[in-house]
């Protein structure tokens, strides 16, 4: 009889130890998961260590452990967490959620939707486990599947701006653009600093041809100081669009010289702005600072040679066309632009010379107008008539009236 007390005394103190140890980790293990809401995953690890050593049997311990790895980059260590508090409890939806994350990671996108399936079998109000299937669904080009995963995800949570976001991703790949400016839309009114949205939906607006939209948007973007350089190039692009070229350059110049971007790109629309205002000497500046950045940038050469021309520098159009043509013996506007400077100089024949050879490589209205003027000057009136004819039905606006003058 003493010894079956004995036994009954140790059998219940040894229930205390196990009922209090696990009153420890269930309390540890509240901290460690604000801890880890809070991004601190090495901090959070430490006390799930703890958790694990006291309660081994503790499944949720070992799934959060292995998503704290898997953010800090310890891949090997999250997939053994993940297997292990399977192998502890198979219907923790939770665990396969997790694990789910971390297949699509590293590009197992087959793994990744069997795991979302069983999170969704055991829990089917997961709008959270609907996304990330939709993401591995579309990273295998399924598209159809991940919208109708997205839309599972909204109808369980119509308030989670991001499941919006990715639906409207979709819809862009799917060209139903007026549906994901919906999205993109719906996203940003439940979250107003949306940034990322914002500019998704400036690019849709630029695919739209709806550019004054688009400087909206990126007017707010760079009042949050988001992603200057590339949204100050974009506004850039909308505002010289619309040919608000004084505030295309204010963008352009902030590139060079706020961001101290050193881009021939750059200078070049700098350049462009500077030309439409009328400001050639600086047009000419930048033209040059895009020449010293890319020595072969035909675009910038040639539109050098037109400013030139236009400030009767007859002598350094020429060098910069022949230049042109030295590096692309091909570029048919660099042998229109120099035929024009031969025209100046009353050289018809050399004139003549580059206009057959531009059309030769390229057939244009612009080339086969002044080949029609050259040949009314050598009183060729049939060429000319031929010439200028083909410029108009090609276009050219010049020509009509040229035709009209000259030809019967």
């Amino acid at each position: 009889m003493i010894k079956f007390k004995s036994f009954i005394l140790v059998f219940f103190t040894s229930l205390i130890s196990f009922t209090l140890s696990a009153q420890t980790s269930a309390l540890l293990y509240n901290d460690a998961v604000a801890l880890m809401k809070q991004g601190k995953f090495t901090e959070a690890i430490t006390i799930y260590n703890k958790i694990i050593e006291k309660t081994p049997y503790y499944y949720e311990a070992y799934a959060d452990r292995g998503f704290c790895n898997f953010n800090l980059g310890k891949k090997a260590d999250a997939l053994k967490d993940f297997n292990t508090s399977v192998a502890k409890n198979k219907d923790y939806y939770l665990v396969y959620f997790y694990r789910g994350i971390y297949y699509t990671d590293i590009n197992d996108n087959a793994a990744a939707i069997a795991d979302f399936n069983k999170a969704l079998s055991i829990k089917p109000n997961f709008p959270d486990a609907y996304a990330k299937r939709a993401m591995a669904y579309e990273l295998n080009n399924e598209l159809d599947k991940a919208l109708a995963d997205y839309n599972k995800s909204i109808e369980y949570n119509k308030n989670n701006q991001i499941f919006y976001f990715q639906r409207a991703n979709i819809y862009v790949k799917q060209k139903k653009l007026t549906d994901a400016e919906k999205d993109y839309s719906k996203a940003i009114s439940l979250k107003p600093d949306y940034s990322e949205a914002y500019y998704q939906r400036s690019k849709l607006y630029w695919q739209q041809a709806k550019p004054t939209l688009a400087i909206n948007d990126l007017s707010k973007l760079i009042a949050m100081n988001y992603n200057l350089k590339d949204v100050l190039l974009d506004r850039g692009n909308a505002y010289f669009q619309i040919k608000k070229y004084a505030e295309a350059l204010q963008d352009f110049n902030r590139l060079t010289e706020e961001l101290k971007v050193k881009d021939a790109v750059i200078f070049i629309k700098k350049a462009n702005c500077n030309t439409a205002l009328g400001n050639t000497d600086l047009a000419l500046k930048d033209y040059t600072k895009v020449i010293n950045l890319d020595r072969s940038n035909e675009d910038a050469l040639i539109k050098r040679a037109d400013l030139y021309v236009k400030t009767n520098k007859t002598p350094l159009a020429i060098a910069d066309y022949r230049r042109v043509l030295t590096i692309n013996p091909d570029n048919p506007d660099a042998y229109i632009g120099r035929a024009k400077m031969y025209i100046n100089q009353k050289r018809y024949d050399l004139a003549m010379e580059d206009l057959n050879q531009s059309i030769k490589i390229k057939a244009s209205g612009e080339a086969y107008y002044w080949r029609g003027a050259v040949k009314s000057i050598k009183n060729d009136s049939k060429g000319a008539c031929t010439d200028l004819k083909t410029a108009a039905n090609m276009g050219f606006e010049e020509a009509q009236a040229k035709v009209d003058e000259l030809c019967p």
